[in-house]
């Protein structure tokens, strides 16, 4: 049957009334029923597969890490500062192994209300000079001594020649390494030589002069002769964490012994003195 387009036109807007009031009914109805029900949000996890993990991280080797300070070796720090305190843990090492080869080689001095050390200072001496200077700061008690080096190992007097012979660090002076008084526990260096100059010499020191004038040696009939001892004791602690690279062990200056200084850690080798002696 043919139907005409306004019968056709008034049908379908029939239709699509009864449609869109069912529509509405129905969300309205929907509204109702989920009025007191919280909306319910959407879980990533529901909607997407899980990602995969990601590869573990490998360390790059291009860039090598930071060397630890207390890595460094000797010939390092020869252009790091003026103080010889760089070297402390190495030499307290060489100090406490002198001690291991002749035991009471040297001997601690004891503090005074007068004297003050600088932190670079060893407080060890041969015993009758550690006993003469004593008895000098006890003779002098009314005035103030400060003392800018008393023992010095082999590490220190390298340090202090190499920087002398460069002209680095103001050093006018300076004993090549297994030359100086210094190394046998016989010299101190004071900052206030004019004081104690008559003090020290009647107790056995005698002043070095103009030319250092902070130095006094210990001159003492009683005095022992200790050069090369701290050397030895480098040697020693060298070949003990060295055993496919030893040198000689005779309490010498010499070149391999030098190059073997420079190698050296400033923080210390990591086979220490082998016996349990201590200053006295």
């Amino acid at each position: 049957m043919l139907v005409s387009g306004r019968h056709w036109a008034a049908g379908a807007g029939i239709v699509v009334a009864l449609g869109l009031s069912g529509y509405l009914m129905s969300c309205a109805g929907g509204e109702a029923r989920n009025r007191d029900k919280p909306p319910r949000l959407m879980v990533l996890s529901e909607q997407l597969p899980p990602l995969p993990q990601p590869p573990p991280v490998v360390a790059m080797s291009a860039r090598p890490a930071k060397v630890d300070p207390a890595d460094r070796l000797v010939v390092d720090v020869l252009n790091r500062g003026c103080s010889t305190v760089v070297v402390k843990a190495l030499s307290e090492q060489i100090i406490a192994e002198g001690n291991c080869i002749q035991p009471g080689s040297y001997t601690r001095v004891p503090r005074a209300k007068n004297v003050a050390m600088g932190k670079a200072v060893f407080p060890y001496m041969r015993k009758p000079a550690r006993d003469a200077l004593v008895k000098a700061v006890k003779r002098g008690k009314r005035y103030n001594m400060t003392i800018n080096s008393m023992l010095r190992t082999v590490a220190q007097q390298y340090l202090l020649f190499d920087w002398y012979q460069r002209g680095r660090c103001g050093i006018k002076l300076a004993a090549e390494p297994g030359t100086s008084n210094h190394q046998g526990g016989l010299a101190i260096d004071i900052r206030e030589p004019g004081t104690w100059r008559k003090i020290l010499t009647k107790q056995g020191f005698r002043w070095l002069g103009k030319k250092d004038r902070w130095h006094f040696d210990y001159l003492g009939r009683t005095a022992p002769i200790t050069k090369g001892l701290d050397i030895l004791a480098f040697q020693q602690l060298w070949n003990r964490n060295h055993p496919a690279d030893t040198i000689a062990e005779d309490g010498h200056w010499s070149e391999e012994t030098e190059a073997a200084l420079r190698r050296a850690p400033v923080a210390g080798f990591e086979l220490g003195p082998e016996c349990e002696a201590e200053a006295e």
